[in-house]
């Protein structure tokens, strides 16, 4: 049996492995908000950014456009209230094109471009922008129930 030396004691593999693993879990969290206020649904009320600058606001006919980031990894995209797309969602905290400090970067499992993510408005106001410049933002709107 292979025995790993732990400050004179001895542990067996099997207990270490336990140990990391138990370590490991414990700082995954608890399900808890890694961005404050982004688990919830919100709405698409417009796109800015790109080459040109350019804005676009939804218009009247236009679908509703919604997503629900929840505290699992999975973002929801209805379009009128129909289910268009289940994506699933990591986060992480990285230096991004708009300055020195750390900030969140949403990055979804089909895509390399990560997004930076910007709460505003005590939370109601949600902003996605692609890290790179003249990359696109895409703002939402909390919905309230």
């Amino acid at each position: 049996m292979v025995e790993v030396k732990t400050r004179g004691a001895l542990w067996p593999p099997a207990l270490a492995v336990l140990s990391v693993f138990i370590l490991s879990l414990s700082a995954c969290g608890d399900g808890a908000d890694p961005v404050p206020g982004l688990f919830g649904t919100w709405e698409w009320v417009g796109t800015s950014g790109g080459i040109a600058g350019d804005s676009r606001s939804p218009r009247p006919e236009d679908p509703r456009i919604t997503v629900r980031f929840d505290p699992g990894g999975t973002a929801v995209f209805r379009r009128d209230g129909e289910v268009a797309r289940e994506q699933r969602y990591r986060l992480s905290s990285e230096v991004t094109i708009f300055g020195p400090e750390a900030l969140p970067v949403l990055y979804f499992d089909d895509e390399d471009l990560g997004r930076v993510v910007r709460m505003e408005d005590s939370g109601t106001t949600l902003t996605l922008s692609d890290n790179v410049y003249d990359g696109f933002s895409l703002h939402y709107r909390r919905v309230t129930q």
